[in-house]
């Protein structure tokens, strides 16, 4: 988010007042409450071009990761833009067929696929499936047996990379859960290979989120890239290259991660090895996107601390508590002047923040902020805990802006509870 005079920026300060495109903030505050997630159509279109330009020059396809935001409005969108989905579960699979992405489009991921997920994976003709252990293979090859059809399979491997990212989205080394450990990675393919109802078509690896350097990428491909020539000595001919995602976004100071220098090396080991590129842009793509648009219910000191306490807080948006994530925040209405605050939000946990000791300008009840870099890993990771009905979501295009999510209510909260004499 950049509150600033550029007109470039979705998110923009016009007349002394933030705006998405041109629409100010406060219109939609005023049409449709607070706390209400708003995302720029014009940004996410941006953003995909710009991804996937960057990759144009190699054999590469873009499959959007819906685990950052799976909004219906915004996957028909990306289905419009070109990409396929990434999906991990049942109900994410379910969300992209809702949006018109056909089985060639997907791949299904996820380190726990109940049998019904590989069933319903199979069903849709997906793209990929990709492995994680060895119980799994066997489970898909015996769905698939009884399907009557071969599955097409990519074994995610582990390969042992630990990007300096935070603890909870490192999963590239061998203390979380994720993938096959390198070492023992070939013999999986072999096993793949002497399965009646698998094919091994592709190789897959996912090293952490938020990573700003081409490094472990480098490594990660350099080690995967030894064990395809391995696959392929044995007579296994792989198709595809899966990266993952993971690239990190500029902000509080970071630079941006350059796509230009995991292009070039990603593009040199898949032609060598004959192989297409898939890539798996999350929040890169929508994060930059989005707001989460808030109200200031009360100011208060305790001490020599002062706290602004808003309608919104880690029920809505998770990831400043659970992950310690810095997002800016900014009055939608310029202020003068400046103090230091907490931006804390309604729930009953010292951990529901939103910011902590923030220079920020002196704010008063009823004031409207915007917490930035929203657009992904938001709604999505959203709760009813305290009993909180959960946020609207808004999509603006140009002057205009519609609801793509109606804000939830009470009757919503308890509709699939059942009494016991019912």
């Amino acid at each position: 988010m950049n509150a600033s005079n550029n007109d470039d920026s979705a998110f923009h300060e016009r007349d002394g007042e933030l705006c998405c495109e041109d629409v100010p903030l406060s219109r939609i505050a005023n049409e449709v409450g607070t706390p209400c997630y708003v995302y720029s159509e014009t940004a996410i279109r941006q953003r995909y071009h710009a991804f996937s330009s960057a990759f144009a020059s190699i054999d590469a396809r873009v499959f959007y990761s819906v685990k950052a935001n799976h909004n219906l409005a915004l996957l028909h969108l990306m289905r419009e833009l070109g990409a396929g989905a990434d999906v991990v579960s049942l109900g994410e699979l379910y969300r992209v067929q809702l949006s018109g992405f056909q089985g060639p489009d997907i791949i299904f991921g996820g380190v726990g696929k109940r049998v019904d997920e590989l069933e319903a994976a199979l069903s849709a003709e997906v793209l990929i499936i990709n492995v994680e252990s060895e119980g799994e293979l066997r489970r898909l090859n015996d769905a698939a047996g009884e399907h009557g059809t071969r599955a097409p399979v990519a074994i995610r491997v582990n390969p042992g990379v630990e990007p300096d990212t935070h603890a909870y989205t490192q999963t590239g080394h061998y203390r979380t859960k994720f993938g096959v450990a390198l070492e023992d990675a070939a013999d999986l393919y072999d096993l793949a290979a002497n399965l009646d109802h698998v094919e091994p078509v592709g190789i897959d690896a996912h090293i952490g989120s938020q990573i700003l350097t081409a490094a472990p990428y480098r490594e990660a491909i350099l080690r995967l890239a030894d064990l395809v020539r391995r696959v392929h000595e044995t007579g296994v001919g792989l198709r595809y290259f899966d990266i993952g995602g993971g690239y990190g976004l500029e902000q509080h100071g970071d630079a941006e991660f350059d796509l230009a220098t995991l292009a070039e090396p990603l593009g040199e080991i898949a032609s060598e090895l004959g192989l297409t590129c898939l890539l798996e842009p999350g929040r890169w793509l929508v994060a930059p996107a989005g707001v989460l648009l808030a109200t200031v219910l009360y100011t208060k000191r305790l001490g020599d601390r002062l706290y602004y306490v808003t309608d919104t807080g880690s029920n809505d948006f998770l990831r400043p508590s659970y992950y310690n994530a810095y997002h800016p925040i900014e009055p939608v209405r310029r202020r003068s002047g400046s103090t230091v605050a907490d931006v804390v939000g309604p729930i009953c946990e010292t951990g529901d923040f939103l910011g902590r000791q923030r220079p920020i300008p002196p704010l008063a009840e009823g004031d409207l902020i915007a917490v930035g870099y929203a657009g992904a890993y938001g709604f999505v990771m959203s709760s009813n805990y305290n009993s909180r009905p959960r946020a609207a979501e808004v999509m603006v295009r140009g002057n205009a802006f519609r609801v793509v999510r109606r804000r939830e209510t009470v009757d919503d909260l308890v509709a699939s509870e059942l009494l016991g004499d019912q």
